[in-house]
């Protein structure tokens, strides 16, 4: 199929761009952007280069933290990739939405992306800093519209950079600039309203199953980055662990769980899972956990730290910060 649609690109391109989906939804106009934008823009990216050569209107989002962050510029993407919330929008998004349209959802995700389905939306900015596998897809959809991605890999990329890149696209730098100085403005409030945070150590288990677990040793993981802006930070045991083929993350075996006592114990996981998880032994023998310092996250909950966007960080600190 990959061999399909590399060797018929140009044909679909050129067929498919002058025809206009039925279905397809009709671009939004853009709110408070920057009038003063200079186009054409050039974003610079790991897998290439892509030139803005006017103002876009129809934005397609290959990822729903792509499409948070559009909505916190003040654009709505005409089609995003569905969130795992049984709605396809995280409670964040749907806030920020309000009353308005909402976008479509794209069929297929990451490197089972179908190409026309992103073709039929007729966009002229595609954004994917947090797409996973678009590097097998990049050649088909940079020849639709221009792809602001990431500068190394989408798990690297820090909200901030993915909120600039994605601004300047857009001619909205002055926005980006200031939607991050209020997400940090935002968080610092959380860490000033909470200062018995500050030194604390904190184990972060996330996703047990089968015998073994993650636990987060370093701040090249999104979560921890979260946790360090509030004052904490990860165990001397959990630092010291290799970290595993997930960035900011090593794998234990259940034998291990009695050694990754912390002043916090967080731990997500699917609902049945941590269940599982918090009748371990080795869980139980924590000190952090017969103290009542043990904070167990849901998927949703987990994913505002693990994929931050603006909207999704002024969520968490409103609902995960006050379980700290």
């Amino acid at each position: 199929m990959r061999r399909f649609f590399g060797a018929l690109t140009a044909v679909v391109v050129v067929s498919l761009l002058g025809c206009s989906s039925s279905e397809s939804p009709d671009p939004v106009p853009p709110t408070g952007a920057n009038t003063s934008a200079e186009f054409p823009v050039t974003i610079e990216g790991a897998l290439g280069t892509s030139v803005v050569g006017s103002e876009p209107t129809r934005v397609v989002a290959l990822s729903w933290t792509d499409a948070d962050i559009l909505l916190s510029l003040g654009v709505t993407p005409v089609a995003t990739a569905r969130a795992t919330a049984a709605s396809g929008f995280q409670p964040w998004a749907e806030a920020e939405l309000g009353d308005q349209d909402a976008p479509a959802f794209l069929q297929g995700a990451n490197a089972d992306l179908s190409i026309e389905d992103v073709l039929a939306y007729e966009p002229d900015l595609i954004v994917g800093t947090k797409a996973f596998g678009l590097d097998t897809r990049y050649e088909q959809l940079s020849a639709i519209a221009p792809v602001v991605h990431y500068d190394s890999t989408p798990s690297a990329e820090t909200w901030q950079d993915a909120t600039r890149s994605i601004a300047a696209a857009l001619g909205r730098s002055d926005d980006g600039e200031r939607v991050i100085a209020e997400t940090d403005s935002t968080i610092s409030a959380a860490a000033e309203a909470n200062p018995e945070l500050s030194g604390k150590t904190f184990t972060f288990f996330v996703g047990p199953t089968n015998g073994s677990v993650y636990v987060v040793n370093s701040t090249d993981d999104a979560g921890a980055q979260f946790l360090d802006s509030l004052g904490m930070r990860p165990t001397d045991y959990a630092t010291g662990l290799p970290t595993s083929s997930i960035p900011g993350r090593a794998q234990i075996t259940y034998e291990y769980l009695a050694d990754n006592d912390a002043d916090l114990v967080i731990a997500t996981g699917q609902p049945a899972d941590l269940d599982a998880f918090r009748t371990l032994p080795g869980i139980a023998s924590l000190s952090a956990v017969a103290r009542g310092n043990y904070v167990p996250l849901s998927p949703t909950e987990a994913q505002s730290i693990a994929f931050p966007s603006p909207l999704s960080l002024e969520w968490a600190t409103d609902n995960i910060v006050p379980k700290f």
